[in-house]
């Protein structure tokens, strides 16, 4: 029983760290690209995601929205890359590959 919950800790914390994973990059992207380059109403959900994240309690962290916004940042990366094709973007990113 207790090793159960311990999982099941660690599970939502992964859930949590992905989630923060995209808001960062989609946040640093945004910082890369300079301002306006993203919609300024995508940037302030993702700011107002981020902010909202530390009242979240990791119990409460489902597969199925974080599946969600995975799906909308990867969306989002590929328009940004789909409109930069003739820039190297490699320029932007130092960190690892999502």
């Amino acid at each position: 029983m207790i090793l159960r919950r311990f999982r099941q800790r660690q599970n939502s914390r992964h859930l949590r760290l992905r989630v923060e994973s995209c808001v960062n990059t989609i946040l640093s992207l945004n910082e890369s690209l300079g301002e306006g380059k993203i919609k300024p109403e995508i940037i302030r959900q993702f700011e107002q995601l981020k902010n909202s994240l530390q009242y979240v309690d990791d119990e409460n962290v489902d597969e199925k929205d974080i599946s969600r916004i995975e799906e909308a940042t990867n969306q989002l990366l590929e328009e940004i890359r789909a409109s930069c094709e003739d820039k190297d973007l490699s320029l932007l990113h130092e960190g690892q590959t999502h």
